[in-house]
């Protein structure tokens, strides 16, 4: 008995010893395989062979040795000496790869003759060599024969879709980007979770108007062919999205919305995007659809505020507006209101309805009215209150009231110490002071704000700073600096009349002072809310050639650029100017936004 364990022990030790060498003459010939080092590699790879000739994996590549070292009669004896383990049934990869040997010593003929042999020989009894065959002609480059193999097996499968990602890989590939699309619309059906794969090999051709027209007519086809399928819509949705073509993205989802008896929310979501690109008549129409199915629907309320919310974003964009249409979205706001009720939920909407009143509409008192009501809810976000402050605040100082101004910012400054309200809080204070005259204090705080963790209150900050720092100690009695301030205050209040008066007053008595681009830029914005923007380009226009060092010349080439694109309709000069800010401002704070704009208008996908 003793002697029989030994012998097992004996016998099990030499097993393990073998396995071991084996293992560790792999690695090493796999290593010799990385580094191109063939010869040494086949020396392994041969004695492995001989030890396990049923292993697949060391036959092959044994076989990719000696093709790498030219050796090719040791390969053909190869193939032949493996092809004798399988007397009933060659696999079709052998036949493969004598194709290839043939191929690796220039007989295209007999190689050809092989790969069409195993493509020939694929029938119902081997189905299950169909990828192993087409991996292998892939890997020796004859992409055709690998999609003759899966179409076949497609055929013999009676499965019209089987392999679709095969297909449109193998295509892909190939360079055949037309059949590419044609399978990749297979994959979406049959492989829903490849669908993202599709959509990004899809990106990647639309700059081409060829396989862009090939896309949109065979989702078309597809969609009438199928019309139970909400794939190919759904996807002619997301084409008409890349495209930017919002209208006809909402001509999709509203059939597809009606077809499936749905809550609108597909529409909802197009609208939104939508709106995020300033599409906002696409926008518009899209929410009063979601409306238009009545106040039971789920959607009704949250389209029913965006409604209005765009149609005011829509006016602020383009500053396109008649006392007609300001007249209209008034009474929207106020038909909201009354249905939804004044409440924490509709703060959102008070505080726009107090914007249009106090921007637009000019009523201040209808606009404090407003927001002193929504202080007097018990139960309001605190952060929505403190915000409707900021607001008060600024509609305060429009009426002359700077006292109860400084004092609802004080104290959205102290509840909110380490929250950017409280920064943004400490901003209108220190402008206030700046309106004032009180340059010294102002200026103290905007150097700390300037380190602000929001970049639109750190940018607003810092521009205060320099410009203060810039022009204060030029004139010893500030006079210059005061009357301007008094400017900017008469501009913010929207008295135009009287912040031209002390503009032109400002240039008779400082004539040539280093404010002068300032002015310049103070009559644009002028112009600007008049909408008379022929003479706000010309008048930035002449900041940006009188004055190219000044700090101002990038704020106006990017208001330029902004006044070309949405006011003016001049798309190529707004290009321009963008691109213009990107090349010659490279410190510029609107740099990132340029080149944004820039591709957009290029037709990027951002």
């Amino acid at each position: 008995m003793i002697k029989k364990i030994g012998f097992l022990l004996l016998v099990l030790s030499m097993v393990v010893n073998t396995y071991a060498q084996t293992s560790q003459d792999l690695k090493l010939a796999q290593q010799f395989m990385r580094s191109g080092e063939y010869d040494k590699a086949k020396s392994i790879f041969s004695k492995l062979y001989q030890q396990q000739s049923a292993n697949n994996y060391y036959y092959q590549n044994y076989f990719k040795c000696l093709l790498e070292l030219e050796e090719y009669e040791q390969a053909e004896d190869l193939i032949k000496k493996h092809k004798k383990r399988f007397k009933k049934k060659l696999p079709l990869t052998l036949i493969a790869d004598l194709g290839y040997l043939y191929q690796k010593q220039d007989d295209i003929e007999k190689a050809e003759q092989q790969y069409q042999m195993a493509v020939d020989k694929l029938g119902k009894e081997n189905l299950n060599e169909t990828r192993s065959v087409a991996n292998t002609f892939q890997a020796y480059g004859v992409l055709n024969y690998s999609i003759k193999i899966y179409e076949k097996a497609r055929s013999l499968d009676n499965q019209p879709m089987a392999y679709a990602y095969e297909l449109a890989v193998a295509h892909k590939r190939d360079g055949n980007f037309i059949k590419m699309i044609d399978h990749y619309l297979e994959v979406v059906i049959v492989q829903p979770t490849r669908e993202q794969w599709a959509k990004n090999e899809f990106q990647r051709i639309l700059d081409n108007d060829k396989y862009r027209d090939h896309l949109e007519t065979q989702l078309y086809r597809k969609a009438q062919q199928d019309p139970n399928e909400t794939k190919y819509p759904e996807l002619l949705t997301w084409y008409y999205i890349q495209q930017k073509d919002f209208e006809s993205a909402l001509i999709q989802v509203k059939a597809l919305d009606k077809r499936l008896a749905e809550n609108g929310y597909r529409v909802f979501e197009i609208a939104q995007t939508a709106m995020i690109e300033n599409q906002y008549e696409t926008a518009i129409d899209a929410y009063q659809y979601v409306v238009d199915k009545g106040n039971f629907n789920s959607m009704y309320q949250p389209a029913r505020r965006a409604l209005v919310s765009t149609k005011m974003e829509q006016i602020k964009y383009s500053n396109e507006y008649d006392d007609e249409s300001l007249t209209s979205l008034e009474n929207d706001y106020q038909s909201l209101l009354t249905e939804l009720g004044r409440g924490p939920e509709t703060i959102k909407t008070i505080r726009e309805l107090s914007h249009l009143y106090a921007f637009y509409i000019h009523d201040l008192d209808k606009a404090i009215v407003e927001l002193e009501k929504v202080l007097e809810m018990p139960t309001a976000n605190k952060q929505e209150l403190a915000r409707c402050k900021l607001d008060l605040g600024d509609f305060y100082i429009m009426d002359n009231d700077v006292w109860e101004a400084t004092l609802l910012y004080s104290q959205v400054d102290k509840a909110f110490k380490e929250d950017i309200l409280g920064e943004e809080a400490r901003f209108r204070n220190a402008r206030l002071s700046y309106y004032n005259g009180d340059f010294t204090w102002s200026q103290a705080q905007l150097d700390v704000l300037k380190a602000s963790t929001s970049d639109l209150i750190s940018n607003d900050a810092l521009e205060l700073s320099v410009f203060i720092m810039d022009n204060l100690g030029l004139d010893t009695s500030a006079t210059a600096m005061q009357m301007f301030a008094r400017a900017d205050l008469l501009i913010f209040q929207n008295d135009v009349v009287k912040a031209t008066k002390v503009l032109d007053s400002l240039e008779i008595m400082f004539p040539g002072h280093t404010l002068s681009d300032d002015i310049l830029f103070r009559r644009a914005n002028i112009a600007y809310r008049s909408k008379d923007y022929t003479t706000c380009s010309n008048l930035l226009e002449e900041i940006i050639a009188n004055y190219p060092e000044e700090i101002l010349v990038d704020n106006a080439l990017f208001w330029l650029a902004e006044l070309n694109e949405r006011q003016l309709g001049n798309t190529e000069k707004a290009m321009n100017l963008y691109e213009e800010i990107i090349v010659n401002q490279p410190g510029s704070l609107f740099i990132i936004e340029a080149r944004k704009r820039f591709r957009i208008l290029r037709g990027d996908d951002i």
